[in-house]
């Protein structure tokens, strides 16, 4: 286990280290800088265009302003953001509970209800309802996340009124209102963006555990155990769920990852505060130590989700083997 945490750690800093030159590079080559929008009238004398480029280091080489944010990135100071006027630091500490708490909600719903799904399909194996819920699936996967949300958006929304469309909170001052009320609105905010998440996460957990399960029905400790006298449910439950989890923990740490880029269109669409948000906002604000931020945070949680996922599966394996 040591050696295994031992090497994610080695392999999360050559990934960010390669990730973050590869962007830093690429956003050389981008058109402008923070100030570009502001600065470039007609009616801004250079000097003053000059100043603020000097200020933040934009009139030197990029070769030493890579240097310079390699040398501040190790000792913890990611910048400051021209386009919130705050340093980087603070802004991602306002954004990343929130899209963690995006992401993690969807995450939860949707393998809940993808395994619950695949388990009323096996148990319904060639039936109609296997067959209505493996279109349903399959439809799932096929329609792109940010469809999904404007036909939410649309219909349970603006038509019904059903959640609020856009925000994280309601109208007055929250900090006002009981705990309870509090998180009753959040949880109502949440429930549009969140929802659309889980729907694309079920529909692909629902299919890879479905094909699992179909794999170890027709093992002898599946035979057994209907030998037994356990009904089907018990059979599926107690027996053939524990010995195909596996290929769905792997999925887990590569949903994370997915989810992560896939709450950039998402938080744009609902308003949703968060890096997915900030990150959209911060490329068209030309605000690069923001998306360079963004960026490695979000390989980050792309390792931190492997590494999890890797020691939930050395755990799960070992049992897997007795139970057989």
């Amino acid at each position: 286990m040591a050696r295994l945490l031992l090497a994610r750690l080695f392999h999360a800093a050559v990934v960010g280290a390669i990730v973050a030159t590869s962007v830093f590079l690429l956003l050389q080559f981008a058109p402008g800088d923070p100030f570009a929008t502001a600065l470039d009238g007609a009616d801004v004398p250079s000097t003053v265009r000059a100043e603020w480029r000097a200020r933040y280091g934009f009139d030197r080489p990029p070769g030493e302003r890579f240097l310079r944010w390699a040398q501040a990135l190790a000792h913890g100071e990611l910048g400051y953001s021209a386009s919130r006027h705050r340093t980087v630091a603070a802004v991602v500490a306002d954004a990343v509970p929130r899209t963690l708490l995006l992401v993690g909600t969807a995450l939860a719903l949707g393998f809940a209800a993808g395994i619950g799904i695949a388990l009323l399909q096996v148990r319904h194996h060639q039936r109609w309802p296997d067959r209505l819920l493996g279109a349903l699936t399959l439809l799932g996967v096929a329609l792109p996340e940010f469809l999904l949300a404007l036909l939410a958006m649309t219909w349970l929304g603006a038509r019904w009124r059903l959640f609020p469309v856009a925000g994280i909170g309601g109208l007055g001052d929250p900090a006002a209102w009981p705990l309870w009320e509090r998180a009753l609105d959040l949880l109502w905010h949440l429930a549009l963006p969140a929802g659309v998440l889980a729907l694309a996460v079920a529909a692909r957990v629902a299919r890879h555990q479905r094909a699992a399960l179909l794999q170890v029905m027709h093992e002898d400790f599946i035979r057994t155990a209907r030998a037994k006298g356990l009904g089907e449910w018990d059979v599926l439950r107690r027996h053939a769920l524990p010995n195909a989890i596996g290929p769905v923990i792997a999925l887990l740490g590569l949903a994370l990852p997915s989810l992560v880029g896939g709450a950039v269109l998402i938080e744009r669409i609902f308003g949703w505060p968060g890096m997915g948000l900030t990150l959209f906002d911060a490329l068209l604000a030309r605000d690069y130590p923001l998306v360079l931020a963004a960026v490695l945070m979000a390989t980050l949680l792309a390792v931190v989700a492997r590494t999890v996922t890797d020691v939930i599966a050395d755990v799960v394996a070992p049992r897997r083997v007795r139970e057989r």
